[in-house]
């Protein structure tokens, strides 16, 4: 449990005043989009190193490497999980290659869009997509999502809270035992996110949503200066990692 709140807490937006706060979120969109490809294109360890490497001076700068490890952190036993299944089933001969290669790019996909939620609300998610021409119905769906997960933490957490003050032991007994103490955790969890639902479409319904063809909105995202160098940064490492694979055939 203790896993999953962590990795939860990984993708949760934190205000602070950084350089990859700043940026408009649809660098950070290119970004991880690229990365995503980079991790498909790629099976090298080497290379998807380097592609998780590309996140640690942005949790740097973006002052949240202390979330950023608590999620790598719970991400251990699903990577220990991935290696071991890759490990007994590889298509390969060099099984031990092949699974540590799957285990990187799964960490690498997780690091980069960690990034990606932890440096930029919601609100500056939807208004990307918008400028992207995004539907504004599949805009609301993805960022009440986004919204979704960190909201779900806490509310499990205060749910674990209150029965645990009640006496519940959750670590104790052996593992039907274990699975029996979480009764009493999810069934509220469920009652009460369920109970969200309808208040949710209830304020949506309260305010006309759907009505207005033309939507305004008081923030409009711009690119600056840094946007557009970073933007550059970002295509140039694509397409230097693009023609290796083409040119020296790097898998």
């Amino acid at each position: 449990m203790n896993g999953i709140m962590r990795i939860m807490k990984g993708f949760e937006f934190r205000e602070l005043d950084s350089p990859i706060h700043r940026l408009d979120p649809r660098v950070k969109l290119l970004y991880s989009c690229c990365m995503l490809v980079l991790s498909l294109l790629f099976v090298n360890i080497f290379v998807l190193m380097l592609i998780l490497t590309t996140s640690i001076p942005l949790v740097l700068l973006g002052r949240v490497i202390k979330r950023w490890l608590n999620m790598i952190r719970g991400l251990i036993p699903l990577l220990v999980f991935i290696f071991v299944v890759n490990f007994l089933f590889s298509p390969n001969i060099n099984g031990l290659e092949y699974a540590t290669s799957m285990t990187l790019r799964f960490l690498a996909l997780s690091s980069t869009f960690s990034v990606v939620f932890l440096t930029t609300s919601p609100e500056s998610l939807a208004m990307a997509l918008i400028k992207m021409k995004v539907p504004y119905e599949f805009t609301l769906a993805f960022t009440m999502a986004v919204r979704f997960l960190p909201t779900l933490a806490r509310d499990l957490q205060r749910i674990i809270d209150a029965q645990r003050a009640r006496g519940l032991e959750l670590e104790k007994g052996g593992f039907l035992k274990r699975v029996k103490n979480f009764i009493p955790i999810l069934v509220p969890l469920m009652v009460y996110e369920i109970r969200r639902s309808f208040q949710i479409a209830e304020a949506m319904e309260s305010r006309g949503f759907g009505l207005p063809k033309k939507r305004t909105f008081l923030y409009e995202a711009k690119f600056s200066k840094t946007d557009y160098i970073v933007t550059l940064i970002i295509l140039t490492l694509v397409a230097i990692m693009v023609l290796l694979k083409i040119i020296w055939n790097i898998s």
